[in-house]
């Protein structure tokens, strides 16, 4: 219980009855459960957009969907968003690979990191009010969330850390291969429940992962906890633009 426990208290703002035990093998575990903590998320945002519905109130798309991504931030935590938003400073530095560690590990936000990071959130509002007139939007709801967690998951199993210290090296030690296993399981279980046009969003939101990555490593050497965040934003947001587009297609063709 303690690895989901450090998941819940790190990861959202879910309050909780005690703190886990701050240990790395805790620390390395949680990972394996940030999935589930985004289909937590799912769940609130979900029963707020079913109130919604049977209350009629609002029905303005970009309201209703500012309120979901609000109720959203205030569970889950702007971890994310900020590790984002720092990321776009560190990633675009134009001064190499000390000057962007330096705009990583600021306690501020740049410029860059402040465009990125509101330009994110409105992407994210505009999309999910695309996405809000189909039929099948709670789905979006429930699966987005933990499919931005697992590609947090993935990153960190799968790519090295860019330096020895900091938070990212703290969950590193002590990972096991199981963990990404027991993660991925689970989004897939939740995907094969999801309706057919995800499975598409999902594989052209896996490959935009992979660039995002690639992109990191070549320019820091690895990844860091504010890149984390950077994942975790563009699996979200390609994945949103993958499903409004997929699920054009499939209504198209009758599917």
């Amino acid at each position: 219980m303690e690895p989901l426990l450090f998941a819940l208290r790190y990861f959202t703002n879910l309050p909780l009855r005690r703190e886990p035990r701050w240990h790395e093998d805790h620390a390395a575990a949680s990972l394996a459960w940030l999935p589930l903590t985004g289909l937590v998320l799912g769940v609130c945002s979900t029963a707020l957009e079913l109130f919604f519905q049977n209350t009629g109130f609002p029905q303005y798309p970009p309201l209703r969907v500012f309120l979901l991504t609000a109720l959203e931030l205030w569970v889950g935590g702007t971890l994310f968003y900020v590790g984002y938003g720092k990321s776009c400073d560190g990633l675009f530095a134009a001064l190499g690979t000390a000057r962007r560690f330096e705009a990583l590990e600021d306690g501020h936000i740049g410029r860059k990191g402040a465009l990125g990071y509101f330009m994110a959130l409105f992407a994210k509002v505009l999309l999910l009010a695309e996405l809000s007139l189909q039929d099948d939007f709670v789905y979006v709801l429930l699966f987005t969330p933990c499919w931005a967690r697992w590609a947090v998951s993935y990153t960190a199993c799968n790519y090295q850390v860019a330096k020895s210290d900091g938070m990212a090296f703290f969950f590193k030690v002590g990972q096991k291969r199981a963990t990404i296993i027991l993660a991925t399981g689970f989004t897939l279980a939740l995907l094969l429940l999801a309706p057919r046009y995800f499975y598409l969003a999902a594989l052209g939101s896996y490959l935009a992962l992979l660039f995002c990555c690639s992109v990191v490593q070549s320019r820091l050497g690895g990844q860091t906890e504010e890149t984390w965040g950077f994942s975790a934003v563009a699996a979200e947001l390609s994945f949103l633009l993958f499903c409004a587009a997929s699920g054009v297609v499939f209504r198209l063709i009758g599917a």
